[in-house]
């Protein structure tokens, strides 16, 4: 049998930039790459190699995409921490340069200014005190989130949307509701961005720390499986498509910005994404974990 290349050793082997024909470059460099992944003694490693190959060769001049170790169903990335959970509800969070594995179990995650929260499978919710998840009483709710302004929202599973505005240390939290149809919620500085059941985009007009509610929905143009508000109020979404998308034009002035700008990282599609401190963290339609750099996305 031929030598065999670890998927992690893979990049480095790959040029960052081709000759006078990018084109064929691509396509020389891809089927090269395929016969080194076909020597993976694994479907696993086979797949990673894969994975590698399409983020060095996605664009003729290179990018600054990596493939992060591990399998996840949902990840957040907030206040200078990244959580995710996997298909069974174990929960991790990203210390350095590897995943550590916390105590109980969980659907959805969430970290931002808020704090660190999460839903469990009965739909309860909780937050992360002290090193253990302290419940908190609230409506059932199938997703949560904590990166808007000291408050915390989230979506029922009728798609109602819920808040809890500031303070949040009261030991018997009041949660005020609007009806809606969402099936996802994120918020942010510049307000909250909801995905309807039908997959239509939303942008909550007048949302304060002490007035989480707002009050009133805009449609917003596209159709995403999810939308992701950044603690700096970049706005990201996963089209129904699977592709990344960010919103353009976003300012105090003009919250919902002016349009879509599409992201293409390789051939990648994508479930699930977060961007925080510069970084995008993004799951791959198989949990597949992608980290990339601020300046790939401007």
């Amino acid at each position: 049998m031929g030598q065999r290349h670890h998927p992690y050793k893979l990049l480095p082997l790959i040029r960052k930039q081709g000759p006078r024909d990018p084109l064929g470059f691509v396509v020389r460099q891809l089927r090269w790459g395929f016969r080194r992944c076909r020597a993976g003694n694994t479907m696993v490693v086979m797949e990673r190699c894969l994975l590698l190959l399409l983020l060095a060769v996605g664009s003729t001049e290179g990018n600054r995409c990596t493939d992060v170790d591990g399998v996840l169903n949902q990840i957040d990335a907030g206040n200078g921490m990244v959580f995710g959970v996997n298909a069974t509800g174990s929960v991790y969070t990203r210390l350095g340069n590897s995943w550590t594995l916390l105590p109980g179990n969980l659907k959805h995650v969430t970290v931002g200014t808020a704090g660190v929260w999460g839903v469990g499978d009965s739909l309860e919710v909780y937050r992360l005190v002290a090193g253990s998840w302290s419940p908190v009483p609230a409506p059932p709710l199938v997703q949560v989130d904590a990166g808007s302004q000291r408050f915390v929202s989230g979506v029922d599973q009728f798609g109602s949307t819920h808040c809890l505005g500031w303070p949040l240390s009261e030991p018997s939290p009041a949660w005020d509701t609007v009806a809606s149809r969402l099936r996802y919620v994120s918020c942010g500085p510049l307000g909250c961005w909801g995905v309807s059941l039908a997959n239509g985009v939303y942008h909550r007009l007048n949302v304060r720390p002490r007035s989480c509610i707002g009050t009133s929905w805009v449609r917003v143009t596209g159709q995403m499986l999810m939308v992701e508000v950044g603690t700096d109020g970049r706005v990201f979404g996963v089209s129904i498509t699977q592709d990344l998308y960010m919103r353009k034009g976003l300012t105090p002035e003009k919250p919902i910005g002016w349009g879509w700008t599409k992201i293409q990282i390789g051939n990648l599609r994508f479930k699930h994404v977060s961007w925080d401190l510069g970084q995008l963290w993004l799951l791959t339609d198989s949990g597949r974990i992608v980290r990339c750099s601020g300046s790939d996305v401007d």
